[in-house]
């Protein structure tokens, strides 16, 4: 599996960062309609949970062939992936994580979406004319710098995977150091509890809860990123 996929400064359109998707492809479409996105200038990078709870997971084969659209994985998404492996606790993905859809998917499906997230990597890095962006799932180790969490993932170091896929604590608030070594992060994983961005040094996180009623999707302009840090809104 990829750890890192990089991407070039968009010299004639706009880029745009998406929360956890969760299946509701339809709203990200209705986001997508509000900002006038053009397909064919316009970018729009994802961090990761494409799959469980929400209305269409399936859907997310189509976007992922669209060549304006990059994901990273998500921790929802490696649970498909283990569960096409014959690997983890299938039951309890179906149960409390949303993967019933799974078992509704076709032998051919499966493979399709098997072949599609094995693509996925774990980390993204955008250039942009003010500074780089770099893009995981869940979090980064504490302690750790962009470019230290990169070789980390290299080698193999589980933990650093797992913090990749599933860390949190940025958003418990168990840490509130920023990301040395980049300029700013984008992570979703931990629905924020006013389904607002929240924002923690560098570190952006913008699940807002796409599939629950009271939440919301977050379709964030990067050129967002470099205007003025709001307030801290953790702690």
């Amino acid at each position: 599996m990829e750890v890192v996929r990089r991407f070039a400064a968009n010299p004639v359109g706009r880029d745009f960062i998406v929360g956890d998707i969760h299946g509701c492809f339809e709203r990200l479409s209705k986001a997508l309609e509000r900002v006038d996105f053009d397909p064919a200038r316009d970018r729009c990078f994802s961090v990761g949970d494409l799959v469980d709870r929400g209305p269409d997971s399936p859907a997310a084969l189509q976007w992922l062939a669209r060549p304006w659209f990059h994901a990273c994985l998500g921790n929802h998404d490696d649970m498909a992936l283990e569960a096409a492996a014959g690997r983890g606790d299938v039951l309890w993905w179906v149960a409390l994580n949303g993967g019933a859809w799974w078992l509704k998917a076709d032998a051919a499906s499966r493979e399709r979406f098997r072949a599609a997230l094995t693509g996925l990597p774990l980390v993204q890095e955008l250039q942009t004319p003010q500074g780089r962006i770099g893009l995981v799932h869940a979090d980064v180790p504490a302690g750790q710098s962009w470019p230290e969490f990169l070789r980390a993932l290299e080698d193999g170091d589980e933990d650093a995977r797992q913090t990749a896929l599933w860390g949190r604590a940025r958003a418990d608030g168990a840490t509130r150091q920023p990301v040395v070594g980049i300029d700013r992060v984008v992570c979703g994983h931990t629905i924020t509890p006013d389904h607002r961005i929240h924002v923690v040094g560098n570190v952006w996180m913008i699940d807002t809860g796409a599939f629950l009623p009271d939440g919301h999707l977050t379709l964030l302009p990067v050129s967002r990123l470099f205007g003025e840090l709001p307030v801290d809104t953790l702690g």
